[in-house]
């Protein structure tokens, strides 16, 4: 067995440079340009200094550490730079016991140059004389070169040297540029941050986060590697792995020191490896959490305590009633306490909860509180999120009696029986807490039917939920692949999720790859593989495969004790690309079948119905389509949608028969329809001024006109064969001149007043295709020419009908050379002339 890798927990000095590079997580950025600050003030007159501010156990001293290393290896820096590492437990009151602080650490780094017993002449002399005799004998050593003074604890420095010390300091650097300070602090004191501080502006300062889950689950990763414990990075990397991280990652608050602890434990498996490094952590810590609360006012203090003894977050109405005090009271605190990072909150809707932001501290005080020993809750609570209910009764059956083992696992058994799986409920805690709120009406449901199924998928659907998409379609990649480790039904599920999420983000290759993994898998059909199949039928026809959608339509259809209304679905979708093919008696069959379904829904019925209509009229039988319409129409349930279709189709069938107070009262009835597309409504509202004008009505269909036209929107879609009809009454409807006139003027004024004009000049350029396409009339010259005079009159002055006026122009003058000399075509440009081209559906002169 390889031997571990020594990780200090709380000196990183003491572990080898290289293992710290090893499992270096985060932070790559800010430390190299860390490096390149320290290597430019080597290098030139300009000095940087840094500041790193964070907790403890953020990794501020790993990173001072690596920095320190880096410089100190660059062969590049190592005649221009010294450095002097001060041991962060000293204290210095005065610049004269920092100024031999930094000599004693340049002397264990650099003994040939510089020796402790030159400062023995010091030792005699008053304080000024001893601190000016010491600056000299700096200055003397460091000629030519740069001091990086690193250090931890700036904010203690600062407060032992006073602001009399704090202010020697700062002209000594000023005075002597030869320093570049790299420091840390727990908290931005105000001798940092405020105006009127010595060293206000004098630092960059950079705040140190938390680790994110990603970066714990690398950082607990490269731990494994490091010591070769390859099952141990292959789990962590796993679905499995990642679940218990997520989890984990809620007690831990991401405190780098933490994960540490927790390390020993994740890649050993061992209690003991967990237990005692843990509690001398939090032995190495009560202090400072202890002093943190006293410096804190009494209502502060007190809020602080009450949120150490809960174990979720707490809304503010629940601090107030325990504490007795008001919301707005306890509101008050609570900003000023996240402000200075003792709690974090998190919305849930319009409620704010509020939790501790670094777990320790809670741990701290519930020892504290808890006067006699006893298993610590946060480690009782890691248990029960490393080890799911087996794995507990597992491992305390071979626990020894009485042993420390014992003690911790059987209080993690208690505490899953008293209050359930914490792990599941950290995992949907922690994404609905993350997901904003168009994330969490989309993905929530999901999440949370998914994680009573199997943790790894709500993990998934957690992180496809917050648009990391390629990390969660590999962590259902992976459940697919672990066919030893997953149930059958679990894998069938990844496989439907995956499909299902590289056909939405676009993948389809991927999509249909992982449908294929779902059929080969299933060992008969389930609802999940038939809905996935529909998807993919669904995809494939959208990219014009319709033979590869018709077979996995026709897979569903034939497939034995599937629901009828997946099979209704299917038939309903078969049927339709058949019609589309051409293949009309094949479609009718479809829609047929889906009627003679027994259990079958009313609006599937009603599809299938309005099918056959569609069907029927392409046939030419309008009389069985129209009756196919009355039936969807008739039917007791559907969705609004259906019927409006179903009325305007069949209405259209009667303005076909000339049926026109039929179609009339069709168009009409769908007028009261709620919720219906805004096209359906609008086309409606033409159709019937189409079957008003026809009528004689033509006041009432000019009012359904504008109607229709103020509903327009600019995504709006109209149907172009209705006005189309509408210019083409006017031009073949037996109107005398006059009133032919009026009434082209007042289509004009309409269209005009309702910003549709472009509507009506496409219109005017269509009708020219179906004049010359009519195989019964030849147009009249003289018709053609009143015709054109009628909208001269009426499009004078409209810029938006000059160019449909000049088409109409030359294309009047195409069709009475009988459309044979192409050559009056020339009178327009190249583009106009395209626009006529494709009209007449004749070869571009």
């Amino acid at each position: 067995m390889n031997e571990s890798a020594f990780l200090s927990v709380f000196t990183p000095s003491r572990t080898a440079p290289e293992d710290l590079e090893a499992i270096f997580v985060q932070r790559h950025t800010l430390l190299a340009d860390a490096v390149e600050r320290v290597r430019e003030s080597a290098g030139s007159g300009h000095k940087h200094h840094l500041l790193f501010v964070g907790p403890r156990g953020t990794g501020k001293s790993h990173l001072l550490t690596l920095l320190v290393h880096r410089a100190g290896s660059d062969e590049s820096l190592r005649q221009s730079l010294r450095i002097a590492w001060l041991n962060e437990d000293e204290t210095s009151t005065t610049l004269l016991e920092l100024l031999r602080r930094i000599y004693l650490a340049l002397t264990k780094r650099y003994p040939d140059d510089y020796r402790a017993g030159d400062l023995e002449p010091i030792y005699d002399l008053d304080a000024n004389a001893a601190e000016r005799l010491l600056a000299s004998l700096l200055l003397e050593k460091l000629a030519g070169k740069t001091l990086l003074v690193a250090l931890e604890n700036l904010d203690a420095l600062f407060e032992g040297l006073g602001k009399a010390g704090q202010q020697r300091l700062r002209a000594f650097i000023q005075e002597h540029p030869i320093m570049t300070i790299v420091a840390t602090a727990q908290r931005l004191v105000d001798d940092v941050s405020k105006r009127n501080s010595t060293f206000f502006g004098f630092f960059q300062t950079e705040m140190l986060a938390m680790l994110s889950v990603e970066e714990a689950a690398e950082l607990l990763g490269k731990i494994a590697a490091l010591n070769r414990q390859d099952k141990a990075a292959a789990f962590l990397r796993s679905p499995i792995g990642r679940s218990r991280v997520r989890a984990l990652h809620h007690l831990s608050g991401g405190n780098h020191r933490v994960y540490l602890v927790l390390s020993q434990f994740i890649t050993g498996d061992n209690i003991d490896a967990l237990v005692e490094p843990f509690a001398k952590m939090v032995d190495e810590m009560t202090p400072y959490y202890q002093e943190r609360i006293r410096w804190l006012p009494p209502q502060q203090r007190k809020i602080v305590e009450f949120l150490c003894g809960r174990e979720r977050p707490t809304p503010v109405k629940d601090m107030a009633r325990h504490l007795f005090a008001s919301q707005q009271t306890i509101s008050s605190q609570l900003k000023d306490l996240r402000a200075k990072g003792y709690v974090q909150a998190a919305q849930r809707g319009r409620e704010s909860l509020y939790e501790i932001a670094e777990p320790l501290m809670r741990i701290c005080v519930e020892i504290k509180k808890n006067q006699s020993p006893g298993p610590l809750r946060l480690l009782v609570d890691f248990l029960r999120v490393w080890y799911d209910g087996v794995q507990l009764d597992e491992r305390i059956s071979a626990c020894g009696e009485g042993s420390l083992a014992r003690g911790y696992l059987q209080a993690a058994i208690d505490r899953n029986s008293a209050l359930g799986n914490l792990r599941t409920q950290l995992l949907v805690e922690d994404f609905r807490n993350e997901l904003n709120d168009e994330q969490h009406e989309e993905w929530m449901p999901a999440i949370e039917i998914a994680v009573s199924v199997s943790e790894e998928l709500a993990l998934a659907c957690g992180e496809l939920a917050k648009g990391n998409h390629e990390l969660g379609m590999n962590i259902l990649e992976e459940i697919c692949r672990e066919t030893d480790i997953y149930p059958q039904s679990i894998i069938e599920i990844a496989y439907a999720f995956a499909a299902r999420g590289y056909f939405e983000f676009g993948k389809i290759e991927a999509g249909i790859r992982m449908v294929d993994g779902l059929l080969a898998s299933s060992k008969a059909p389930s609802e999940l593989l038939l809905e996935t199949l529909n998807l993919r039928a669904s995809v494939y026809e959208r990219l014009g495969m319709t033979e590869n959608a018709l077979k996995d339509y026709s897979r569903i259809i034939e497939s034995d004790n599937v629901a009828p209304e997946q099979t209704a679905k299917a038939l309903l979708q078969r049927g339709r690309i058949r019609g589309e093919l051409g293949e009309i008696e094949e479609a009718l069959r479809d829609f047929v079948s889906v009627t003679e379904l027994y259990g079958v829904s009313s609006e599937s019925i009603a599809r299938a119905h309005y099918n056959r209509g569609i069907a029927l009229r392409r046939l030419g039988d309008l009389a069985g389509a129209i009756a196919a319409f009355t039936m969807v129409i008739e039917l007791s349930e559907k969705a609004p949608e259906t019927l409006a279709n179903a009325l305007y189709n069949r209405s259209f069938l009667y303005f076909l028969a000339d049926r026109l107070e039929d179609a009339e009262r069709g168009y009409s009835s769908i007028l009261y329809i709620e919720n219906l597309p805004d096209d359906l409504s609008t086309n409606s509202h033409f159709a019937l001024a189409l079957v008003n004008f026809m009528q004689g009505r033509w006041t009432e269909g000019m009012t359904r006109l504008a109607g229709g036209l103020s509903k327009l929107t600019a995504d709006s879609q109209p149907e172009e064969a209705l006005f189309t009809a509408m210019v083409g009454f006017v031009y073949t409807g037996s109107l005398s001149t006059i009133i032919r006139k009026q009434c082209i003027a007042e289509l004009v004024y309409v269209f005009e007043q309702h910003y549709a004009s472009n509507f009506l000049g496409e219109a005017l350029v269509r009708l020219l295709g179906t004049i010359h396409r009519d195989p019964d009339e030849t147009p009249s010259p003289d018709n053609l020419e009143q015709w054109y005079s009628a909208w001269e009159a009426a499009g004078a002055g409209y810029e938006t009908l000059k160019l449909p006026l000049r088409l109409l122009r030359t294309g009047i003058d195409f069709l009475k050379t009988g459309a044979q000399d192409r050559s009056v075509l020339l009178d327009l440009n190249q583009e106009e002339r395209q626009i006529l081209a494709q009209t007449f559906a004749i070869e571009e002169v």
